[in-house]
């Protein structure tokens, strides 16, 4: 966080724009290994059956806006479209874990900004109301490289990516996506992949 904060701190700056590139750099470098530090913890937790929700009224629009505004910087280097649609009858305000939801979307639509190179990723939110219970269907579809069916089994897997060949490419740690089935079993939900 010290270096996050001194990076942003010295971007707002006078500096020159090749030293810009240099604090961005920076700050990209600090962001992935927070991101892998926060993976290994909630991983830690969730293996010590430790992991909980917060559970409070928030509003799923404004938790969707959060993620998206945290991947606009990677939607905007990529250039591809990052679309919403959400059921137009659902309520505004749900009662859940908004900052588990927040990590999981973005988890989801990471990987998905980060394996589709051109198009666009769609975020589709639907679902039924049923007795004050939610059932909400969270979609995250895109048209990037895809995923061999063989190798579904191999998503959720801890320390592990459906194509190890594309690790040196595109990063990560695999545990994003174990965590996310962790988040969402915790929620009462499943989580699946289908590719084509």
């Amino acid at each position: 966080n010290g270096i996050m904060g001194m990076a942003e701190l010295l971007s707002q700056s006078a500096v020159q724009p090749r030293e810009k590139n240099f604090i961005s750099v920076i700050d990209r470098s600090a962001n992935a290994l927070l991101t892998i530090i926060n993976d290994i913890l909630d991983f830690s937790k969730i293996q010590a059956g430790h992991l909980e929700l917060d559970v409070a009224p928030f509003h799923l629009r404004d938790a969707i806006e959060d993620v998206t505004a945290l991947l606009s910087t990677k939607i905007a280097e990529t250039g591809i479209d990052l679309l919403l649609r959400v059921q137009p009858d659902l309520p505004s305000t749900f009662l859940g874990g908004a900052g588990r939801i927040r990590q999981n979307l973005t988890n989801i639509v990471g990987n998905a900004v980060k394996f589709t190179p051109t198009g666009h990723v769609l975020i589709d939110i639907s679902g039924e109301i049923s007795d004050g219970m939610a059932d909400l269907v969270i979609k995250v579809v895109d048209t990037g490289i895809g995923i061999d069916k063989k190798k579904f089994s191999l998503v959720f897997e801890k320390f592990s990516q459906a194509d190890g060949s594309t690790t040196r490419q595109y990063g990560g740690t695999g545990l994003g996506l174990p965590i996310s089935q962790n988040l969402v079993e915790l929620m009462g939900g499943s989580i699946s992949v289908d590719s084509v």
